[in-house]
């Protein structure tokens, strides 16, 4: 039994006016690969030869540029084309890869594959619980998993469910079709699983997997700053019978809809009252999250409003952390700690939230910046205006654990506040302080849905449009079964 293995990720925010090039991807081969993939284990424990592909891997952040997702493209195919003789492929991807002018582009990747390979060949995939399923992508693969979990700490458990997916195809010698229904939802930051109608929608994932009928289960929140008319919720199942798959991709999206007003974001507060509220913390570390500037979600990570709020305050005990100022950090490197420089953060901008910003700064610390991986993808300094500290960095980057601030030799914990470039709070930093405002601020990766620029998303999405009625999500999934 032969399996191909390879990865191919980038969560595109197509309201990021970057593009994702071929350099910022980080690049595995051969054994690198197989030591990295969760899948790798359970093929080699059921006897598989594994043959690597490529794993290549980028951060959130804008569309996909054509050359960079043909140069990633072409690699896959020519070594898809030297082993024709697989049993099986396997890929874990992102599910919300937007390439310039393509759009999907995990629908190119797997369409192109079966130019090469042809229907006989199962394909299973592992994607990301932000995916956005497009109808050519669905049909193209055989089976499909997705993480459970938001924030993400399943990422092995679904790459091994993937591949369990895989090898009931190979060895029952079936390709079967996944049916799905999609739900016309915008969930955002307010969609994490510890919550109903997550808790339910998960339990019925579990009894579904021990089922022999299911080749796989997964549910979709979707990517919300991904505007595509595929962007949104969606329930997908494939197994050996084809109507009990549509029955059990119903119950699932019934459950999400019916459960949908449960889902609200914790702590949100507006700009104003976020910096006011959290100024008043006397006790431990408080996070404020900067939704609007959020590079978890692939914003730039450049704006300063909120820099601009607390520096207003000049209240000590504040870190701004993580804004992203190449050229200020370049310059910067060049001077000594206790050295004085003046900056200018968003030079010439005058946008909701990235403003130009004059700043009289002291250096404290240089530092290195960690990418999600635990790599290093740029540097950093720490520096003082006024009473505030702040983190710039030459590379977007997200401090979402611990680790990643220690690289700055920072420790949160010596704050009140600190502000940081992301949504819902990420589990390590809960580890740290539970407490924690959701700043409800403006940008690309706004919760506040009304106040994006859409232009592909469907005509009807909720909350958008909140008189959405369950008989129309099941009128369209009939006509598409």
């Amino acid at each position: 039994m032969k399996i191909l293995e390879g990865s191919f990720q980038c969560e595109a925010n197509t309201f990021c006016r970057q593009r994702t090039e071929t350099e910022d991807f980080e690049v595995f081969t051969g054994d690198a690969l197989l030591e990295k993939m969760a899948a790798t284990p359970v093929f080699c424990e059921a006897g598989a030869q594994v043959v690597p592909l490529l794993y290549a891997s980028a951060l959130p952040g804008g569309m996909v540029s054509r050359k960079a997702f043909e140069h990633y493209r072409t690699i896959f195919i020519e070594l898809i084309q030297k082993n024709r003789d697989a049993d099986g492929i396997y890929l874990y991807l992102h599910g919300a890869m937007y390439v310039e002018g393509l759009w999907s582009g995990e629908e190119q990747l797997v369409k192109s594959i079966r130019e090469v390979v042809g229907d006989g060949v199962p394909i299973s995939v592992a994607l990301d619980y932000h995916a956005n399923l497009s109808d050519g992508f669905i049909k193209a693969v055989n089976a499909i998993q997705g993480f459970r979990t938001a924030p993400h700490v399943d990422h092995d458990d679904t790459e091994r469910r993937a591949a369990k997916s895989l090898l009931k195809c190979i060895k029952r010698h079936i390709c079967p079709a996944p049916v799905f229904v999609r739900v016309p939802y915008l969930g955002g930051d307010a969609a994490t699983t510890d919550k109903e109608p997550f808790v339910t929608i998960t339990k019925y994932l579990q009894h579904m997997d021990a089922s022999e009928e299911v080749i796989s289960c997964a549910f979709f929140n979707g990517q919300p700053w991904y505007d595509s008319p595929y962007t949104g919720n969606c329930a997908v199942v494939s197994g050996t019978d084809r109507q009990k798959c549509f029955q059990a991709a119903v119950k699932l999206a019934k459950t999400f809809w019916d459960g949908k007003e449960n889902l609200k974001i914790e702590q949100a507060m507006s700009t104003d009252q976020a910096v006011e509220e959290s100024l008043q913390n006397q006790k431990g570390v408080l996070f404020v999250t900067d939704s609007g500037d959020n590079t978890t979600a692939g914003a730039d990570g450049e704006g300063t409003l909120l820099l601009r709020k607390y520096l207003e305050q000049n209240q000590k005990g504040v870190l701004v952390c993580g804004i992203h100022a190449r050229k200020a950090v370049d310059e910067l490197l060049k001077s000594e700690a206790g050295e004085s420089r003046d900056i200018v953060l968003c030079r010439g901008q005058c946008e909701k939230q990235e403003i130009e910003t004059p700043c009289r700064v002291i250096l404290r610390k240089k530092g290195i910046v960690y990418g999600w991986a635990g790599d290093e993808v740029g540097e950093g300094v720490l520096v003082s205006c006024g009473n505030t500290d702040i983190v710039l960095t030459n590379a977007r980057a997200a401090f979402t654990t611990p680790e990643h601030f220690k690289k700055m030799g920072i420790r949160p914990e010596d704050y009140q506040v600190v502000v940081i470039k992301m949504g819902y709070l990420f589990p390590k930093l809960r580890e740290i302080s539970n407490r924690f405002i959701f700043a409800m601020t403006p940008g690309i990766s706004s919760n506040d849905f009304t106040q994006i620029d859409y232009q592909n998303l469907k005509k009807r999405v909720y909350p958008i449009n909140n008189d959405i009625t369950w008989e129309e999500i099941m009128e369209e999934a009939e006509v598409r079964t």
